[in-house]
């Protein structure tokens, strides 16, 4: 089968909407404290990838001075007015993980995008938590045109005194039908199919999603596609695993810059082989954009890196 990559490789200017965390991370004992969330991980990735990048968010004054890699990265901000800034405690156990999360900061408003959605090609959504984004902004990027993925963990959870547990969120209908992407990870999205008492196939059509990645840990996940294809891909070892917080939000950012969707051929394309893939033998993987009249990496779905 041929696959055309038509993600971010067209587009130059991306906008990442999500809370920017102060995570505590405790893991085999040890306590750590660092800057976090979805505008962290994937703001800082898209911009090591070359493309135009801003976050909007909301981070409390006092904190601000955590997150200057952002302006260190070249990442414009466009932070909003909040008294705390959300703060995560991950729990971290090989692939288990359970949160706490104390304190929030006040949601991201449609408001906030008044300037930064300008010559925007491609909005990020990383919602920690259900109340992060409001609803309006949800519905704000689909009429204006422009390309919109989603990593759904923040509508698949719910905040009970402060424990973060499963649940579906009422916003995700909203921000379903304003995506093309979505990334979860394997319990995620089932937790979403057994909610709305759906197949994969079934909601994809439903919200005319072209893609779903699928993510499982060390065992790796797979890349549904919208015409029932699954392309499988293997986890990477690594020889010392040190901190796994943010890893889903790194990967999720670097396959969107090759999002695989089947097209027909076409001439001028570049062609790579596609090494791995959940049925036998190779394919052939399409690129335009950046990429065209160039040479082009070899891309590999078993052990994507920044």
């Amino acid at each position: 089968m041929t696959f055309l990559f038509v993600g971010i490789d067209r587009m130059n200017h991306v906008l990442v909407i999500g809370s920017a965390t102060i995570d505590r991370v405790e893991q085999r004992g040890i306590s750590a404290v660092k800057m976090g969330g979805a505008v962290t991980y994937a703001g800082i990735t898209f911009r090591k990838h070359g493309l135009h990048t801003a976050v909007v968010s909301n981070i409390a004054t006092q904190d601000a001075a955590l997150f200057r890699i952002l302006r260190q990265q070249d990442i414009q901000l466009f932070n909003g007015v909040t008294k705390t800034t959300t703060m995560f405690v991950n729990h971290v156990d090989g692939d288990e993980r359970w949160q706490e999360m104390p304190v929030r900061a006040t949601p991201i408003t449609s408001g906030q995008l008044q300037y930064a959605i300008r010559g925007v090609d491609h909005i990020h959504l990383g919602p920690l938590h259900p109340l992060d984004i409001e609803r309006g902004l949800l519905r704000l990027a689909p009429r204006k045109g422009i390309w919109v993925t989603l990593d759904v963990q923040g509508y698949v959870r719910r905040v009970e005194k402060g424990k973060v547990r499963p649940g579906i969120s009422e916003d995700l209908h909203e921000a379903l039908l304003a995506c093309t992407v979505i990334s979860a990870e394997r319990t995620e999205l089932q937790v979403i199919l057994d909610a709305y008492q759906m197949g994969i196939d079934e909601l994809m059509n439903a919200y005319k999603l072209s893609e779903i990645v699928v993510t499982n840990g060390s065992e790796g996940g797979r890349v549904v596609l919208m015409s029932g294809e699954a392309v499988s891909y293997k986890a990477q070892r690594v020889n010392q695993v040190v901190d796994t917080t943010g890893a889903g939000d790194v990967f999720f950012c670097r396959i969107s810059r090759f999002t695989v969707t089947p097209a027909p051929q076409c001439q001028g394309c570049v062609q790579a082989r596609r090494p791995h893939s959940s049925k036998a033998g190779s394919g052939t993987i399409h690129s335009r954009g950046l990429f065209e009249g160039r040479d082009l990496e070899m891309v590999e779905l078993e052990g994507l890196r920044l």
